[in-house]
């Protein structure tokens, strides 16, 4: 049944702290440690109470001892070994499991003067926003020219949202997922007499 766990807030010195030994998350602590210089330390990092033990926030606890901070603000949490793992893995998997509106981010991104302490570069702007624009259709066609019976089957990787992803998945399951793309995009299915499959 949801509810708090027992836990207080307050500055700890980094020191005093240990990371936890089965974390098996690997952070980047450079990009954090610019967003630290930019913006200040925010958050906690959350500590099991009776080792002074990093359960979350171990990667942001490494970024403040990098840049020199004495101490950093801790929620100290009462729980006993397994929970505190049990918590550990919650939180990775938690945040593994989200994913990033590309809509969204590339408004976000645009919206900032520059991107210093974000964890972003302008690359990564220029990329999420060719992700988002729509393709002139006509320009596509233009480059790669009408389509001939030598022409073969190509790949084609999609950057999808997990639910689009799971859904498709979903819809090709024990189907060729080549027929379902024709069902979609309302061509007609063929089969020619080489046994190729091919979309009128």
């Amino acid at each position: 049944m949801a509810h708090l766990a027992s836990q207080t807030y307050r500055l700890v010195a980094v020191a005093e702290l240990e990371p936890h030994p089965n974390n098996p998350h690997r952070g980047d602590v450079e990009v954090i440690g610019e967003s630290i210089d930019e913006n200040g330390f925010f958050g906690a990092v959350l500590v099991q109470r009776s080792r002074m033990r990093i359960i979350a926030g171990e990667h942001r606890w490494r970024g403040a001892m990098a840049r020199g901070l004495a101490e950093v603000p801790c929620v100290l949490i009462d729980v006993d070994d397994e929970r505190a793992r049990r918590i550990l893995l919650a939180d990775n998997r938690t945040a593994a499991l989200g994913y990033e509106d590309p809509e969204a981010l590339a408004a976000l991104l645009a919206s900032l003067d520059d991107l210093a302490g974000t964890g972003y570069s302008d690359g990564d702007l220029a990329d999420v926003t060719r992700l988002v624009a729509v393709p002139d259709l006509d320009e596509v066609v233009e480059m790669l020219g009408e389509p001939t019976t030598r022409d073969g089957w190509v790949a084609v990787r999609l950057t999808a949202p997990r639910p689009v992803n799971a859904a498709w998945k979903e819809a090709t399951s024990g189907r060729e997922p080549a027929q379902v793309l024709a069902e979609l995009l309302g061509v007609e299915w063929q089969w020619d007499d080489a046994g190729q499959r091919d979309a009128a």
